[in-house]
């Protein structure tokens, strides 16, 4: 929806298993299957923004977890690199790390080094803390995490996990895109307010 009423872009192409229903001009959809994805048609563009990802329990398993959250986005990023794109916006999470006992963590460690081998001009990896905004599933640990994460957060004690809004994600998405000159950038979860706030003042 930013970037529907942003007027810097012109055009945005959905890759997508299933149609979402946003109705504008500026949208085409891509409908794949991202288990045989394969080549199709993509015209020029110049930033792919990547937020992909499911939990375990809608997944079914590590397996399927690891598919979705790891080998899917690699290969769109890793096709849209060759279809001639420059500049990727990954979001991940905050504290990932290969070496960590957590699964999650391990997962999204991974696919930031995938990002990081892909070869793009510019690469931004966002690692947003647990995610505050509406959701069509209903995530329980989640929910607890924010209301725990809220009340800590007024303490100033553990400001880096404050929850962040999802739509100061978004902002922190595209601003970073257009902003930043840097060849490799992580944003994490408590410079996003100041990157959204950025973005909504333009």
């Amino acid at each position: 929806n930013l970037l529907i009423n942003d007027n810097r872009f012109d055009e945005i192409h959905l890759i997508n298993r299933r149609k979402i229903g946003l109705l504008s001009e500026k949208i085409t959809e891509h409908i794949v299957d991202f288990e045989l994805f394969d080549d199709f048609d993509l015209p020029p563009i110049d930033v792919l923004y990547i937020a992909f990802g499911t939990t375990l329990k809608t997944a079914g398993s590590k397996q399927n977890q690891w598919k979705i959250d790891v080998d899917i986005p690699t290969k769109v990023m890793k096709f849209a690199k060759g279809k001639g794109v420059e500049n990727c916006v990954l979001i991940s999470s905050l504290g990932v790390s290969k070496k960590s006992m957590f699964f999650y963590s391990r997962m999204k460690a991974q696919l930031d080094e995938n990002a990081m081998h892909c070869g793009f001009n510019k690469l931004i990896i966002i690692k947003p803390s647990v995610l505050d905004g509406n959701r069509k599933e209903e995530r329980f640990g989640e929910k607890f995490s924010i209301q725990i994460g809220n009340l800590l957060g007024k303490t100033g004690l553990i400001d880096a996990y404050r929850p962040v809004k999802a739509n100061n994600v978004a902002a922190t998405m595209i601003q970073s895109s257009i902003e930043s000159t840097e060849k490799q950038t992580e944003i994490v979860s408590k410079d996003i307010p100041s990157w959204a706030k950025r973005y909504f003042s333009n």
